[in-house]
C-alpha cells in the first residue's frame, strides 16, 4: 500500500511540544508496514535523511501567519502551520504519487482531505472542543476573536470529519465526537515508552518541589501555570511554605516568566536538556488541563515514569486513569489538597505511580496504536 502522510510536523525535526511524542515516533513504525512518503510544508530532504525508512518529500513553502488570517473564512490558527500553499504542493503530489491513501494527521492539514476519496484524517483532539474552552477562558478584547474562531474552527473540523474517508481519534471523548459526524471513525490510543527510569519518593529532608512540565508558549499552559502559581501554590503555602513549583518547558512567555519574579518559590527553568529528571526530582507533577484537548500527553508520559501525578477529570479520562493511579482535582482547593497528600503521604505516592506505570504499559503500546492506523488505512481504501 502506498500512503502520503500529510502533516505540519516534519517527523525527521526538533519539537518542543508533543508532536516529539507522536509523529516523530510513529512515522518511521508505519513506514515498516506500508509504502510511506510524508511532506510537510518547509521540510528540506537532505542527504543527512539518508537512513529513513520513508521517502521525505521536501517543500520550500513557509508557513508565515499574518493578522489578517483572522479576517478570513478558515481559523486564523491554520495558518500558524500550514500555509495554502502547502494544500496546493499536496495536491500536487496526489496528482504525482496516485498514492492507495492520504493521510492528513493533525486538522492543520484537513484542507487536504476533500481532494481523496480514499483519505484519512488524523485528529490528537476535538479543536472545537478546546476553542470552547478557550473562549470561556478569555476575557476583555480578546473574547470576541476566540468566539469568531470557536465558530470558524467547528465549520472547518465537522466537515473535514465528514468529508475524510476514515478519522483516527487517540481518546475515547474525541472518538465518540468524531463517530457522530463519521461512522468510519478508528480509536488509535498513542503508544507510550515505559523505560528503566522510575520514580522514588525524595528523600524526607528535601524542599517539597511541584512540576509542571510542557510547551510555555502555548495558551492552554499559559493558563495552567498562572493558575498553579496564583491560585494554587498559596493554598499549598499554608500548610508547607517552603514548597516549590517548577514549571518547565520552552519559550515561557513575558506572562509566565512573571511568575517567577513575582515569588521566589516559583521557579521557571525555560527549556531544559531532559524533562523526566525534572519529573523525578519531584514531590508530584501537576498537570491539570484549562482548555482540555485529546490525550494530555504530559500525563501519560509522567505516568510511565511512575510518577504521583495530579490531574483533572478529562485528562484522567483520556489516559483511561481513575483515582487509584492518579490525584484526580479539578479546583484549586482540591489541587492543593492533593499536592499535600502527596508531599506528606510518600508510599500512598508511590503505590499510586506504580498503579499508573503499570496502566500505561497495558493499555498505550505502539503495536496497538500502527495497528489502529492501518485499519483506518483499510477503510479508507475501500472508499
Amino acid at each position: 500500500m502506498r500512503v502520503l502522510l500529510l502533516t505540519p510536523f516534519a517527523p525527521n525535526g526538533q519539537h518542543n511540544h508533543a508532536a516529539a511524542d507522536t509523529i516523530v515516533q510513529l512515522t518511521p513504525r508505519l513506514a515498516e508496514q506500508v509504502e510511506l512518503f510524508v511532506y510537510s510544508p518547509g521540510n528540506t530532504a537532505g542527504s543527512e535523511q539518508d537512513d529513513l525508512k520513508y521517502t521525505l518529500l521536501p517543500s520550500d513553502v513557509v508557513a508565515r501567519p499574518t493578522h489578517l488570517d483572522r479576517l478570513r473564512v478558515e481559523p486564523a490558527w491554520l495558518r500558524q502551520a500550514w500555509p495554502r500553499e502547502a494544500t496546493q504542493e499536496a495536491a500536487g503530489l496526489i496528482r504525482r504519487l496516485r498514492p492507495d491513501v492520504v493521510h492528513a494527521e493533525y486538522l492543520q492539514s484537513a484542507e487536504v482531505v476533500g481532494l481523496s476519496r480514499a483519505s484519512v484524517l488524523g485528529l490528537h483532539d476535538i479543536t472545537e472542543k478546546v476553542m470552547r474552552e478557550s473562549y470561556r477562558a478569555s476575557s476583555g478584547l480578546e473574547r470576541p476573536y476566540r468566539l469568531a474562531e470557536l465558530v470558524r474552527t467547528r465549520r472547518f473540523e465537522r466537515t473535514a470529519i465528514r468529508q475524510a474517508g476514515a478519522v483516527i481519534t487517540l481518546s475515547d471523548a474525541d472518538f465518540a465526537v468524531a463517530k457522530e459526524y463519521n461512522a468510519n471513525t478508528v480509536l488509535a490510543r498513542p503508544g507510550i515508552h515505559v523505560g528503566e527510569r522510575s520514580w522514588s519518593p525524595p528523600p524526607v529532608t528535601g524542599r517539597p518541589r511541584l512540576v509542571f512540565a510542557g510547551a510555555m508558549w502555548r495558551r492552554a499552559n499559559v493558563l495552567v501555570a498562572e493558575l498553579l502559581a496564583r491560585e494554587v501554590m498559596p493554598i499549598v503555602w499554608r500548610h508547607l511554605p517552603d514548597a516549590e513549583l517548577r514549571i518547565v518547558g520552552a519559550d515561557p512567555t513575558p506572562d509566565v516568566v512573571g511568575l517567577g519574579e513575582s515569588d521566589s518559590r516559583v521557579v521557571v527553568t525555560g527549556a531544559v536538556p531532559d524533562f523526566q529528571s525534572e519529573m523525578l526530582a519531584a514531590h508530584a507533577v501537576v498537570v491539570p488541563s484549562i482548555v482540555g484537548g485529546g490525550v494530555l500527553m504530559k500525563v501519560a508520559h509522567a505516568m510511565a515514569l511512575g510518577c504521583p501525578v495530579i490531574t483533572s477529570s478529562g485528562p484522567a479520562e483520556s489516559v483511561r486513569g481513575d483515582a487509584s493511579m492518579l490525584f484526580v482535582a479539578s479546583t484549586a482547593d482540591e489541587i492543593a489538597a492533593a499536592a499535600r497528600t502527596a508531599v506528606e503521604s510518600p508510599e500512598d505516592a508511590a503505590q499510586r505511580g506504580r498503579r499508573a506505570r503499570a496502566h500505561i504499559e497495558r493499555t498505550f503500546r505502539w503495536d496497538d496504536t500502527v495497528r489502529s492506523y492501518l485499519d483506518a488505512y483499510a477503510i479508507a481504501g475501500r472508499q
